[in-house]
């Protein structure tokens, strides 16, 4: 079976990668970077990880779904899709301009939104097919100090929810791993320990949402 992870040249994503790859799944990276792009793609395969690699920008919609449908024509195995981008800027409820919030919700919430939609109308209903967004935990707890990520996760979150109950009569799985942290903050918050997660829900099945870290009181900007 094969994977397509986006937002995967580096951090979590790849992370990802490697752990799906360690787990006898194909890879293909899918980012804007391609030089990241074949330097992950190399790191992967010197793991002895089948992987390739695609230059998407998922914010042009057309361009996600010709993407999503020429990998499938490739690839008639595709059948789980990981989302993780995310633009993390940050800011107050007052900061930044509408046009900038409607920037950043394109990216966070629309282009997740038009990429499960578009994996799900092109890969291989024969298959059990899944698909995981990557959320955080600025969607259940809101900051003043990152309004519109926290608006933004809160959307996607509330989406990746009602997707997994619309479409589980299919056998697609759809999780949601929220991020209760700041990646890379600590030895608890590095890419190699958040990525085992995605695996586990994927396998699992039985949970829409998992966290990481589980036990979180306050907001990672507190």
């Amino acid at each position: 079976m094969t994977t397509v992870v986006i937002g995967a040249d580096s951090g979590v994503g790849l992370e990802i990668a490697k752990v799906y790859g360690k787990h006898d799944q194909k890879i293909i990276l899918v980012s804007r970077d391609q030089k990241k792009l074949d330097a992950a793609t190399k790191l992967l395969n010197k793991e002895h990880i089948a992987a390739a690699n695609y230059v998407c920008d998922v914010n042009d919609f057309a361009s996600t779904d010709k993407m999503l449908q020429n990998l499938v024509k490739q690839d008639q195995n595709i059948n789980n899709l990981v989302f993780n981008v995310g633009n993390k800027h940050i800011d107050n409820a007052l900061s930044s301009t509408v046009d900038l919030i409607e920037e950043i919700f394109e990216t966070n919430v629309l282009s997740a939104i038009n990429a499960a939609k578009s994996f799900i109308e092109s890969s291989n209903p024969n298959l059990p097919r899944s698909i995981i967004f990557t959320g955080g935990g600025a969607a259940i707890r809101p900051s003043d100090k990152a309004s519109t990520l926290s608006l933004t996760k809160a959307a996607l979150r509330s989406y990746a929810y009602t997707l997994h109950e619309d479409v589980a009569p299919d056998d697609i799985f759809v999780g949601l791993v929220t991020i209760q942290g700041i990646i890379g903050s600590s030895d608890l918050m590095a890419p190699e320990k958040i990525a085992p997660i995605y695996w586990d829900l994927l396998k699992e099945r039985d949970k829409t949402e998992a966290f990481y870290p589980e036990h979180v009181s306050q907001s990672e900007f507190e």
